[in-house]
């Protein structure tokens, strides 16, 4: 089968996964297998064109095609992350190929709405060159802003609304993803839709925009103040702008003031809420590319629902989501899922809001949570959460700070530092701790015996590197601390601190367990 026929298969298997209403498990995995065919990307987006240049396009392919491309895209991403040149590359073909098959005419704008909604699904920006080729195709085909009747805003998210069962943060996410493409004038036409709509759950959904970049956020902030002297933002909205204002800049932090100035003045009375009950709070230690999850079992009014928050070490709150109308014997199972692929601990509120303040200053410069994390926030019960880093020294200060002398002296760290090297034996999580760049590349080119491959690595790559993994360990140690039986978090702790020192990483077997991974990852 050839390659073009083999992504054609698997996308009329997700087509008829999503008419079935369910995933099956290779729809899955689709991404990490693609995303080792940089040159799947650019069939899939020839199909997707073959497809919408049809007399009767399938409306499910495109979908499909997204859906495959989001995917890829999201393993992409997580391999840029981590400094592969070849998956920036890879995106940036998969760009240019859109754009110009846009100016060509194989991708019609329908087809390039499907296809661009994955990069933001995946958490990629657009760029300027697709969204300025798909402006232009959608002046030439009559659907710019002068000549597009815009519609209602609730009419045209009536359906949407009734399948998020009126979740005003689904609506936002999902709304994001069908305008992300759309040139920022009439974005604003649409959200201006959603600020004055009759639905309650349309005008909270609006304020998710606000954590958006400058051009759309500034405009819609001035919307939504005029809307708030009109009583159209509810007490529920300024509760989630209390917490949204302390994850923007301070220039877009005014704006966000006057907004609840404003709504305070014309005063709401707010809505009677279930009551809300945390039955498991569980955090997991952190992998080798940085991301930890945060997961929580909620009883809320006789409903029940699964909060799931992802961190990234150096990029921040990643997601956040809240999956609900859900019965506890399926979230205890989605549970026990997790904890089979990862390891995952008890944890206290507390510990939670210190992790998320955390993340919250550890990303890039500028950069905003997903709306999401508002949701997920109250449900925890979170009441102050603020970017605020801790230091690697801080963290594990305040972890041993209660901690006998004898346990942290001298001689434990030099026992902790010396057991380092078998904590894969009790911790498969340590699985995923090596490099993958293409300083890896770099640093071992040339070197065919073994200890020079290690000796390179660790002086090339784990060198400057340091604080990321000293970083790794404090964080897989703090969430190992909430086993009330286990005494081995107080020795990653210390391993940790003796990593973000001067001490020689060739002093510490971890760091040579962490370059051996290296070395074998680099084989495959």
């Amino acid at each position: 089968m050839t390659p073009r026929a083999a992504i054609q298969q698997i996308a009329r298997m997700v087509r008829d996964d999503f008419r079935s209403g369910e995933l099956s498990p290779g729809a899955h995995s689709v991404g990490e297998m693609l995303a080792a065919q940089p040159e799947a990307l650019l069939l899939i987006v020839d199909l997707a064109g073959a497809e919408g240049r049809k007399k009767r396009p399938d409306a499910g392919m495109h979908q499909a095609y997204s859906f495959i491309l989001g995917q890829t895209l999201e393993q992409l991403r997580q391999r840029s992350e981590a400094g592969n040149s070849q998956a920036n590359m890879a995106m940036e073909n998969v760009r240019a190929a859109i754009a110009q098959h846009i100016r060509m005419g194989k991708l019609v704008p329908i087809a390039a709405m499907a296809l661009v909604s994955a990069f933001s699904r995946a958490g990629i920006e657009l760029g300027e060159d697709v969204r300025g080729a798909l402006n232009q195709a959608m002046i030439q085909t009559g659907a710019d802003q002068q000549n597009l009747r815009i519609p209602d805003a609730a009419e045209m998210l009536k359906e949407l609304v009734q399948a998020c069962a009126g979740d005003p943060f689904l609506i936002q996410s999902q709304f994001a993803d069908l305008t992300a493409a759309m040139p920022t004038g009439l974005q604003l036409n649409l959200l201006e839709g959603l600020v004055l709509a009759d639905d309650a759950s349309l005008r909270e959904a609006a304020i998710g925009w606000l954590l958006a970049e400058p051009a759309i956020a500034t405009p819609l902030a001035s919307m939504i103040e005029v809307a708030a002297g009109r009583g159209l933002v509810s007490a529920t909205s300024v509760t989630n702008l209390m917490l949204i204002r302390k994850w923007v800049p301070e220039d877009r932090r005014r704006t966000i003031d006057a907004i609840i100035r404003a709504a305070r003045a014309v005063g709401s009375a707010p809505e009677k809420r279930p009551a809300i009950q945390v039955r498991e709070l569980l955090i997991s230690e952190r992998d080798g590319a940085g991301a930890q999850s945060i997961f929580a079992s909620i009883k809320e009014g006789r409903n029940n629902a699964l909060v799931s928050v992802l961190i990234k070490q150096g990029h921040g709150v990643r997601d956040a989501w809240v999956a609900r109308s859900l019965s506890r014997p399926e979230i205890e199972d989605m549970l026990d899922h997790i904890a089979s692929e990862m390891s995952i601990h008890e944890a206290t509120v507390e510990d939670t809001a210190l992790i998320l303040s955390s993340a919250l200053a550890d990303g890039p410069a500028g950069a905003t949570p997903p709306f999401g994390l508002v949701q997920a926030i109250t449900l925890v019960g979170l009441s102050d959460v603020a970017p605020n880093f801790v230091s690697v020294d801080d963290l594990v200060a305040s972890m041993l700070a209660d901690i006998d002398a004898a346990a942290t002296d001298t001689k434990a760290v030099e026992k902790a530092v010396r057991g380092s090297r078998r904590w894969l034996a009790t911790n498969p999580q340590l699985n995923s701790w090596f490099e993958n760049g293409d300083d890896v590349a770099a640093a071992i080119k040339g070197k065919r015996k073994i200890e020079d491959r290690l000796a390179a690595i660790i002086e090339k790559v784990l060198e400057p590197k340091r604080a990321y993994w000293a970083g790794v360990v404090a964080w897989s140690a703090f969430a190992r601390r909430g086993d009330s039986h286990d005494s081995e978090w107080i020795e990653m702790a210390l391993v940790a601190r003796e990593m973000a020192s001067e001490r020689p990483l060739t002093e510490i077997p971890l760091a040579r367990f962490i370059a051996v991974q290296t070395a074998e990852a680099a084989r495959i």
